[in-house]
């Protein structure tokens, strides 16, 4: 039989509950830590093609005082949008307008951002701009090409904000989804790779160290990983992946015991 090299030996036992156990032995620790890297890069692979493909992103996950005054005075905003005039990408007030004022809120059209700087939270709307201000941190976007104030202004301001930070959250889901799945991921390679090892001493399994235990893990989690990506593409919930990711790797596991036993002497 001719001895695969790496990578090609890991991608090879993918579909056999019977070859993962058995090839629990083909990676070292430094190849061990290359596939963990690599099946992390396949659950997170989704994430930003996903969020480059939305056009806009519910404010009150990131601004949410923001939200709540948009959604108490859009219909007045709206009537204000309506009656200035706009072309060529600006808007053409002839005065200023408070919609909504007190000691942390402000919303208006035309209002100097010297007044802004007064308050906690705002949403200005300016001939070239608007302002977006949540707990002091201002947001200053120039309304694009695609601005169209008639097919909703809520909705238009949302896509416009979003427009402008899509690379600043694409990064930070990628932060925050890829420390979810190394975690879990960390926890069911050497978790269960540990629990395993613990039964090393029995006549019932020939395992001898706790790197053939993590080998295993780490080949069980490989054809799920994929799996993983795959749905992502398709249709991406975090909360279902990660669902997905820890049922079939527990699927998959028990397929490698039901087929081997975790015995040489019972390879099938």
């Amino acid at each position: 039989m001719v001895k695969e090299n790496f990578p090609f030996n890991y991608f090879s036992v993918w579909l056999s509950p019977t070859k993962m156990f058995q090839q629990r032995k083909s990676l070292n620790w430094f190849q061990i830590c290359i596939v963990l890297l690599f099946l992390l890069a396949l659950n997170i692979l989704p994430v930003p093609f996903h969020y480059q493909q939305q056009k806009s992103m519910p404010l009150d996950i990131y601004l949410p005082h923001v939200q709540k005054m948009l959604q108490k005075n859009e219909d007045e905003l709206e009537k204000l949008g309506q009656t200035a005039k706009f072309a060529n990408g600006q808007y053409h007030f002839s005065q200023e307008k408070i919609v909504q004022q007190n000691k942390k809120d402000l919303v208006g059209v035309a209002i100097p951002q010297k007044k802004v700087k007064t308050v906690k939270n705002a949403v200005v709307l300016n001939d070239h701009f608007f302002l977006f201000k949540e707990k002091g941190n201002v947001s200053k976007i120039y309304y694009s090409d695609d601005y169209a104030p008639q097919k909703g202004l809520r909705k238009q301001l949302n896509q416009e904000w979003y427009q402008r930070n899509k690379a600043a959250i694409s990064f930070a889901m990628l932060q925050s989804i890829g420390s979810l799945f190394l975690l879990t991921n960390l926890v069911f390679v050497f978790g269960g790779g540990f629990i395993l090892w613990l039964g090393r001493k029995s006549p019932m399994i020939t395992i001898s160290s706790f790197k053939e235990t993590v080998n295993l893990m780490v080949n069980i989690l490989g054809p799920i990983s994929l799996l993983v990506a795959i749905m992502g593409f398709i249709k991406f919930d975090i909360s279902l992946l990660m669902t997905v990711q820890m049922l079939g790797a527990v699927l998959v596991f028990l397929m490698v015991y039901a087929k081997t036993r975790f015995n040489d002497a019972n390879n099938v």
